[in-house]
């Protein structure tokens, strides 16, 4: 069979061959049904799918006149345990909605679609089960009735030709603006966001060169920009579609300078890590080259903004008191000028989700925001719209640091624009179907004051992965249709005057959708050991070696790991795990035979110092031991680059015998680095305080027996009296 069925319709002439209905999977034999069809009948119980699924594919045209001739194609595929039998096709429509309330509860319940319907056209082979066909119906808008401005609801449905039993249906809206109807026109600011998320830790390649003179490639922690970018990646499909419209449509396009500078890395030729210290050649090097010279081809004709390096969660990161991560840089706005060919503006900022508090909001006007994009929940108070009208999406925002205008989406338009850019859960009835429904709430609008001129925001999520098809025709439409006008957020924001919404609040319940607390503790302890380590070295050194971790950090607080938390909080793991290793590879070095001996009182107690990075270090040593143990303070000492250095530290030893000591160095500003070492010490020394304890024993005991000697002297009797004269006389006597 050929790719389409070509089915009859009942009238002859230029309307029948207007409305000719071809069908997808092979000619059919035309066959013209009774001029009249058998009426509508439900095949199966109400809330009971019908066996024959409906994916709307075309609905044309768009800008719908009196003379216009409407084109259907849909995919019919039969999901029953039935063949259908030769089965009619038909556009049907129903009673004119007239205001967005009956709009939008058309959603939750299909209103009829009985009041009128182009002819039916014959499919004669039918669906057998499983089986799936393209067709294509035509009808009339003389044959639909259209008259009156406002939004029809209309279905497109599959009969029996038998007993005229629904089998399967799509329903969906047709907007109609008569003509002698002055549109203003509606003024569209559709932000069109090219953000990724990190992919790189510290990332090499940071403008070092190896030992042969050449550049060090960049290390990715996996290659998943290389699809993003690639052939029908989602930034290619997003950036395709912006190709497409260049110069009929203005859209505001989002760029993270993080992510220029990652596909600018990845064009030099990059590395990716597959497993502890293992990395093999990335592979996206051709496409990074080719998707950044397209957007540098595009960015003159649409607006380019950009958000601050990483795209940061600027909320959570104020409030753990880490708001310099946050900030715009010049460098950065320097280096992605120069990447793109276009300054990017600072004029516009999209905080994520469209969420800031106060204090959030004052450092982002201090920065040079004049138009912030916020969500509606952020905004909700105001007066109610006037006469049921839709308000316009400008209103004031005061800040401390100037007044700024606040850009504010229309609720039902973003629920509308989440839900129909479902690039894998779709939308009933298909993309065509998603993008044909919001077409028509923006009809409707316009339709409420058509000569008055408002402004609408239209903000996607942050990193959007619509189907290419629902982006490229949401995308035209704004250059194709004459009630709708494409405009920038700066023209957006210039050229509206706002209405008053009341002041900034920050949602209840909103702070569970920051990364979280835990992860802003990691990292600002991360960026403690930074700056602590920084220090250590001289001002050259680091920033050689340092400077790759103050980006880091920054991806540490982007907006992106709120989707992912245990990705985020494995990312500031792994960063801080990494710094740990630097500082751990600066440490005392243990002994080869074990212990130190020290021979005197007054001793030089000889340790080695290692630094295995390959630039010299300042650093601490820090000794404990227990009393009788004291050191002199060495100061600062620096240790060359890749070597050691033995230094001889003045100890004091008040005691003998084998003590431990405990020995570990620091950075000049107190920091811990490398693993503390304990040290076996002997000392066979008597110090000053052992000799004047000895002295004095000895001094006791030789009291002690001079008075013993003493005692015994006195204690003995006296000795007789000797008489006077000689010896002779005594003897004669």
């Amino acid at each position: 069979m050929s790719d389409e069925d070509r089915v009859g319709r009942s009238r002859a002439g230029p309307v029948a061959a207007a409305a000719a209905a071809v069908l997808a999977l092979g000619a059919l034999p035309l066959t013209v049904p009774p001029a009249s069809a058998a009426p509508l009948r439900t095949a199966a119980a109400p809330g009971d799918p019908l066996p024959v699924t409906v994916t709307l594919e075309a609905l044309d045209p768009r800008d719908v006149r009196p003379d216009s001739a409407l084109r259907v194609t849909a995919l019919l595929r039969n999901t029953g345990p039935d063949a259908t039998g030769p089965v009619t096709l038909r556009l049907r429509r129903g009673a004119v909605l007239d205001t967005r309330g009956e709009l939008q509860a058309a959603d939750a319940t299909p209103p009829p679609t009985g009041s009128a319907s182009g002819s039916p056209a014959l499919v004669e082979a039918g669906l057998t089960p499983g089986q799936a066909r393209r067709v294509t119906y035509q009808t009339t808008v003389a044959e639909l009735g259209l008259s009156s401005l406002g939004v029809y609801p209309v279905a497109f449905t599959v009969q029996s030709a038998q007993d005229g039993e629904e089998l399967g249906r799509v329903q969906t809206q047709l907007p109609y603006f008569p003509p002698g109807i002055d549109t203003t026109g509606t003024r569209v600011a559709l932000l069109w966001p090219l953000l990724d998320r990190p992919h790189r830790l510290t990332g090499g390649g940071e403008d070092r060169t190896t030992a042969g003179g050449e550049r060090e490639p960049a290390v990715f922690l996996d290659d998943k920009l290389a699809d993003a970018v690639g052939d029908g990646g989602r930034l290619d499909r997003l950036l395709d579609v912006a190709e497409r419209v260049a110069g009929s449509v203005r859209l505001t396009l989002l760029v993270d300078p993080e992510t220029i500078e990652e596909l600018g890395r990845m064009t030099t030729g990059y590395r990716v890590g597959v497993s502890a210290g293992r990395t093999v050649p990335g592979r996206g090097a051709q496409a990074a080259t080719a998707w950044l010279a397209r957007l540098r081809q595009i960015a003159p004709k649409h607006l380019l903004v950009a958000v601050p390096y990483a795209d940061p969660d600027v909320v959570a990161l104020a409030r753990g008191g880490n708001s310099e991560l946050a900030r715009i840089t010049q460098p950065d706005i320097d280096a992605t000028a120069r990447a793109l060919g276009v300054v990017p503006t600072i004029r516009v900022a999209w905080p994520p989700d469209g969420l800031l508090t106060n204090e959030a909001l004052d450092e982002v006007v201090a920065q040079g925001a004049g138009a912030v994009v916020l969500d509606p929940a952020a905004l909700p108070g105001g007066p109610s719209p006037d006469a049921g009208r839709t308000r316009s999406g400008a209103s004031p925002l005061p800040a401390l640091g100037g007044q700024a205008v606040a850009l504010v989406p229309d609720p039902v338009l973003q629920r509308l624009l989440a839900s129909g850019g479902q690039h894998r859960n779709g939308f009933p009835g298909g993309s065509r179907a998603a993008e044909q429904r919001l077409l028509a709430e923006l009809a409707m609008i316009t339709a409420e004051g058509p000569s008055d001129s408002r402004m609408l925001v239209l903000a996607p999520p942050r990193r959007w992965d619509p189907p290419a098809g629902y982006a490229r025709e949401l995308v035209t439409d704004l250059g194709r249709l004459p009630w709708l006008t494409s405009v920038d957020a700066v023209q957006a924001a210039a050229g509206t005057v706002p209405v008053d919404r009341g002041s900034l609040v920050y949602p209840s319940g909103a702070q569970r959708l920051e990364i979280p607390a835990t992860q802003v503790r990691q990292l600002g302890q991360v960026q403690g050991l930074v700056a602590d380590f920084r220090s250590a070295l001289d001002n050259a050194d680091a920033n050689e070696e340092l400077s790759p971790y103050g980006d880091a950090l920054r991806r540490a607080g982007s907006s992106a790991w709120r989707a992912n938390p245990k990705a985020g909080s494995a990312y500031v793991g792994r960063l801080r795990r990494q710094i740990s290793t630097i500082r751990g590879l600066v440490t005392v070095v243990s002994p080869a035979t074990g212990d130190y001996t020290l021979a005197s009182a007054d001793s030089r107690l000889p340790l080695t110092l290692q630094n295995g990075l390959d630039v010299p270090v300042k650093v601490r040593l820090r000794l404990g031991g227990p009393a009788g143990f004291a050191t002199g303070d060495t100061g600062v000492i620096e240790i060359p680059a890749g070597d050691r250095r033995t230094v001889r530290v003045p100890a004091s030893v008040q005691r003998t015998g084998a003590f431990a000591v405990r020995a570990r160095l620091t950075t000049p500003g107190g920091g811990d680095l490398g693993q503390e070492t304990t040290l076996r010490v002997r000392s066979t020394a008597y110090g000053g305080l052992a000799l004047g304890i000895t002295g004095l024993a000895f001094a006791v005991l030789v009291g002690a027996v001079l008075v013993r000697l003493v005692r015994r002297l006195r204690g003995r009797p006296p000795a007789a009296p000797i008489a006077a004269g000689s010896p002779g006389d005594r003897s004669r006597s």
